[in-house]
């Protein structure tokens, strides 16, 4: 009888001939935070700030940090209230993408943006990010 021990890794080896199991796909948010700027599809007095007469867009990038290729999923909230989920391509380890995506026009006043991404590697100020901004 033949012996597949040659094929095995030794970590696999080791740890009872099992094989050993591939760190699955995790997400980062990158540390350029939420950017927060009129959108451009919905500003028609060319505002350069947020301002209630323009629809506001966010930007943010996702980075796969985890060992296999995977979809993050980024949720979005406005003020306390859930507003949107967007959902990457696949990405790689080690792949990035970059969304931007439209909230709709927000009333005058100051107002909050947070973002968090599933599945996140766990480090603390990666998987979410807020941005407090003030709307003319």
């Amino acid at each position: 009888m033949g012996s597949d021990a040659g094929s095995q890794t030794q970590d696999e080896l080791a740890d009872g001939g099992a094989p050993a199991a591939a760190a699955p796909a995790m997400f980062d948010l990158t540390d350029g935070g939420v950017g927060v700027m009129p959108d451009p599809d919905d500003n028609p007095d060319q505002h350069v700030l947020p301002h209630h007469d323009a629809g506001i867009q966010i930007s943010y990038e996702v980075v796969n940090v985890g060992g296999a290729a995977g979809q993050a999923r980024v949720g979005v909230e406005v003020d306390d209230q859930f507003a949107l989920e967007w959902q990457s391509r696949h990405l790689g380890p080690g792949e990035s993408a970059v969304e931007r995506s439209s909230l709709g026009r927000l009333s005058a006043g100051p107002h909050t943006i947070l973002i968090y991404v599933n599945p996140g590697s766990g480090d603390q100020g990666h998987d979410h990010q807020t941005n407090e901004f003030n709307v003319e």
